[in-house]
């Protein structure tokens, strides 16, 4: 399906500002989400030290399943969010200071402006019912402001969840 890369297709980062998409394809509710790992973690570079690794897993965990309206009968079928280890490789981070000898911005090198990406799919026995998405995870980021690509049945448009808010209503 088209829609599934569609959050991720702007090559915009810019911080404080998330993307998204919710798209009904008969059935079928795929949901994307994306934001700069600034907005998530506090920063864009690997961690530092265990505990730090602990804390950046802790905040990334947090981006959990947005939720359809009850009504709509959705159940997920598959969840992706991108982990630390694929934005961190082991071997990374603190441990690489001695592992080249050239002179260069060491955080701008390697922080890459990295971003969070998150795709959810459910099948709905309601579809015609799907009136909201709530995205919970949006009240612990309060710095950002989503903007969201709807491709509904209906129609397709454009939304903005400001920052605080968590329901988008599709009515």
């Amino acid at each position: 399906m088209l829609v599934t890369g569609l959050a991720q297709a702007a090559p915009v980062h810019q911080h404080g500002r998330a993307e998204a998409a919710v798209a009904v394809d008969d059935a079928t509710l795929t949901l994307t989400f994306r934001a700069p790992l600034m907005d998530i973690l506090g920063v864009e570079r690997a961690p530092e030290s265990e505990a730090e690794r602990h804390h950046f897993q802790e905040q990334l965990d947090r981006v959990v399943a947005p939720r359809p309206a009850e009504a709509a009968g959705c159940a997920l079928q598959e969840e992706k969010v991108t982990d630390l280890a694929a934005l961190f490789p082991e071997g990374e981070g603190h441990h690489h200071a001695d592992d080249h000898d050239h002179d260069h911005d060491h955080e701008h090198d390697h922080a890459h402006h990295q971003d969070l990406e998150a795709t959810w799919t459910y099948q709905c026995d309601h579809i015609g019912e799907l009136d909201a998405v709530t995205w919970p995870f949006l009240s612990d980021f309060p710095s950002l402001t989503t903007e969201v690509i709807l491709l509904l049945p209906g129609g397709q448009g454009v939304q903005t969840l400001n920052p605080g808010d968590t329901r988008l209503p599709l009515e």
